[in-house]
């Protein structure tokens, strides 16, 4: 049988999110590759433009998940959120479901403040980093701190008493962070620095990280 397929740029990205979701759950994939002038693969384009020209990407962007009876999703925070309901990784009941849903909103708002590097202009990035470092990035380091410490004292996951993908997002924005240059807006949160351990520390995505399969790191400017 055929397996799914995550469409993306061979990048960490917004597809990450995902593949940390996919770990987690034991899911077995396949990566259909974007990129600029690049040739097919199996039959199918690989160059964004000419993918794009198929018709086979519902908003014209990447990622998108396909599953063998022709089902495709696009938005990652919607394929997060699938993903998470099919494998048991969505909290339990609707008011735990309803509060993953809310870290992962926190999530993609907090990672867009990091992206914001990507867009300033060369002269604004040092003062942009001063405030991400000294401002942005603690206060969200504290949200997510306060909502650990509110569950269990901060010794177990974020909402409820099993693994979430509420977990993984927040796993991911503290690497995101602590890979650019901003770990010192984690490290004043010892409750913070424990959970990357304990979650990254997982059997599945520790297998994951030290695995050939995922992207190399590509530091924000």
């Amino acid at each position: 049988m055929s397996k799914p397929t995550l469409v993306y740029f061979a990048a960490r990205g917004r597809a990450e999110f995902l593949r940390l979701i996919l770990a987690e759950a034991g899911v077995d994939f396949v990566e259909h590759p974007v990129g600029h002038n690049t040739p097919p693969v199996g039959g199918r384009p690989t160059d964004f433009a000419a993918l794009k020209a198929t018709g086979q990407l519902p908003f014209q962007q990447v990622p998108v998940w396909e599953e063998p009876d022709g089902f495709r999703l696009a938005q990652s925070v919607a394929i997060a959120n699938y993903l998470a309901r099919k494998h048991g990784l969505a909290g339990q009941g609707e008011r735990e479901q309803a509060q993953v849903e809310q870290v992962i909103g926190g999530f993609d708002d907090a990672r867009a403040e990091l992206r914001k590097l990507v867009t300033a202009a060369p002269e604004g990035r040092a003062a942009l980093r001063q405030e991400l470092l000294t401002q942005t990035l603690p206060r969200w380091a504290g949200y997510f701190a306060r909502l650990l410490k509110a569950n269990g004292d901060g010794l177990g996951h974020l909402v409820g008493k099993s693994m979430t993908s509420a977990d993984l997002a927040v796993w991911y924005w503290i690497e995101l962070c602590r890979d650019n240059g901003f770990g010192a807006a984690i490290q004043a949160l010892p409750e913070l620095t424990a959970f990357f351990e304990r979650i990254g520390s997982r059997p599945r995505v520790a297998g994951y990280l030290k695995s050939a399969r995922r992207p190399p790191f590509a530091p924000l400017p």
